[in-house]
């Protein structure tokens, strides 16, 4: 298992955001997947956290979301985690623009061969 691998899972994450697929972003979720989003509460499974995104989308009329300064790093053979810094830009359906800077955390397990997204923490930058 290398850090490679790592990088291309948070780089299919970002392209499944880009291409706004949530089906593909839902895939790369374990079902035991625990989630701290800007949002004031707790995803405690995949399901919660798939029943926010998908109509949290649905407004979005194009969006573009990217990482910078991705560190991954192996923790075994079956957990790694990545950080990086966010930024996500979108026009919502009626046609207001957005932009949102974060920060990212995720924590991958290896589940049946496939590395899935076990924790992820979702923090906005600070104004300044």
């Amino acid at each position: 298992m290398s850090v490679k691998e790592i990088e291309s899972a948070v780089q299919e994450l970002a392209a499944a955001f880009n291409k706004m697929d949530m089906k593909a972003v839902v895939n790369l979720l374990s079902e035991n997947l625990e989630v701290f989003d800007h949002v004031p509460y707790r995803f405690d499974n995949k399901k919660q956290f798939a029943d926010f995104l998908t109509p949290a989308f649905a407004g979005i009329a194009s969006a573009s979301f990217g990482f910078r300064q991705l560190s991954c790093r192996m923790i075994n053979d079956g957990a790694a985690v990545a950080n990086a810094y966010d930024t996500f830009t979108g026009i919502t359906k009626d046609g207001k623009p957005m932009t949102l800077h974060g920060r990212t955390t995720l924590v991958f397990g290896k589940e049946a061969g496939k590395w899935k997204i076990v924790s992820a923490h979702f923090s906005p930058l600070p104004k300044g």
